[in-house]
């Protein structure tokens, strides 16, 4: 057997294994993949899959180039399930595992209202992909990447007084469990000559009667009727619509309505039927647009806001965690997040800032869409930007 070495060479000779063991070492921290987590709702029924799906692809495509810095993303996306209760479960893992640097891409109807809190106690951003709570956009570490039906309401509203020059404007808004008071308060931000075209605002349950809401909006010969409501009930309000002609009104939808889907649905060639886009619209062909249409088509996904939403805060992600010099932590991302300056964004129609604010909407912009023929194109070349947000919900 080979002795040790003794006296002034046995330190040299330790010294030299220390140093090749810390050499060994340090390569295999530098490879441990950075772990990013979401919530979302990944069900058959009120689900948003879209959106994680679309970071998960994207952050493939990163992991297939080399990664970041030379680390791979672990994804790590969880279903918030049926009721609060599994929303708050599936958030707690992710709180719990202290690998975990960020969410991303996440979408959901509880997971702001539940998890917010405990998000900001963690110190855990959450940049989410599609946000629809208004309590999404009342967070200190929940940063929505999308519109949101609140401000979109705003910019809806925009479009048919400014653009369309339209004086008698009627809103109904589909009345989902938590919505309400989101949509109360954009109709509070309004400027004075915007809130005075509206003639009529009416909360739509979902099983509510669309055929006798349509009748009554046009008896009351509304210059332009805005519909709130997600995909499949806007195809229930077109058809409904069609049923009673569509006629001279503009009839005006948020993002969700943004899709090949509903254009199909569009029987009239006369029909004057408007969508808010919420990102650059998915016809584009600009790099960035093609790009994310040949990630999504290789991950199967559809192309739509969703994700959109998701690909954009995966970009995100990649691009915060890149400028980070160290480890990428919880808090080195925060605060690499908060000092970014107002950088523009693939798909975003303002730039993106987050800075110190206590909550945030740094997507504000919408970009009127158009059907013209069984497509859709863009109806004013302006993105329409709603106010910042104050200190509280939207």
């Amino acid at each position: 057997m080979r002795s040790l070495p003794s006296g002034p060479s046995a330190w040299r000779w330790m010294a030299g294994a220390l140093l090749a063991a810390l050499a060994t070492a340090a390569p295999a921290q530098s490879e441990r993949p950075i772990r990013v987590g979401a919530v979302s709702a990944l069900g058959v029924q009120a689900g948003f899959p879209e959106s994680s799906q679309a970071a998960r692809r994207y952050f493939d495509a990163v992991n297939a180039a080399g990664g970041v810095n030379g680390r791979r993303i672990d994804y790590v996306s969880l279903d918030e399930g049926p009721s609060p209760q599994t929303a708050a479960g599936a958030a707690r893992k992710l709180i719990a595992d202290p690998e975990v640097v960020a969410l991303v891409g996440g979408s959901g109807l509880f997971d702001c209202p539940v998890n917010a809190a405990a998000y900001a106690a963690a110190g855990l951003v959450s940049l989410q992909g599609a946000s629809v709570a208004p309590e999404c956009f009342a967070s200190s570490h929940i940063v929505p990447m999308n519109n949101g039906p609140y401000l979109g309401l705003e910019n809806a509203v925009a479009y048919a007084v400014e653009h369309l020059k339209h004086a008698r404007v009627c809103l109904s808004i589909l009345d989902l469990p938590g919505m309400a008071s989101g949509y109360q308060r954009a109709l509070g931000r309004l400027k004075p000559s915007l809130k005075a075209a509206l003639d009529d605002v009416a909360f739509l349950p979902p099983d509510a009667d669309f055929a006798a809401a349509i009748r009554e909006r046009l008896a009351r010969r509304c210059g332009a009727i805005v519909f709130t409501g997600h995909e499949p009930t806007v195809l229930r309000w077109l058809q409904e619509a069609q049923k009673q002609g569509l006629g001279e009104t503009d009839w005006i939808f948020l993002t969700p309505a943004y899709t090949d889907q509903v254009a199909k649905a569009i029987r009239d060639p006369q029909a004057r039927v408007h969508a808010m886009a919420e990102f650059e619209p998915w016809q584009s062909a600009s790099l960035a647009m093609l790009d994310w249409k040949r990630v999504m088509r290789e991950g199967g996904l559809p192309l739509s806001a969703l994700s959109q939403g998701g690909y954009v805060s995966a970009q995100l992600f990649v691009r915060v965690a890149r400028g980070i010099n160290g480890p990428v932590t919880r808090t080195s991302f925060a605060q690499a997040l908060r000092e970014l300056p107002p950088t523009p964004l693939s798909f975003l129609g303002m730039p993106f800032h987050v800075g110190q604010a206590r909550v945030h909407a740094p997507n504000r912009s919408s970009l009127p869409v158009v059907w013209r023929n069984g497509l859709w194109k863009i109806a004013a070349p302006v993105w329409i930007e709603a106010p910042p947000l104050a200190a509280g919900p939207p």
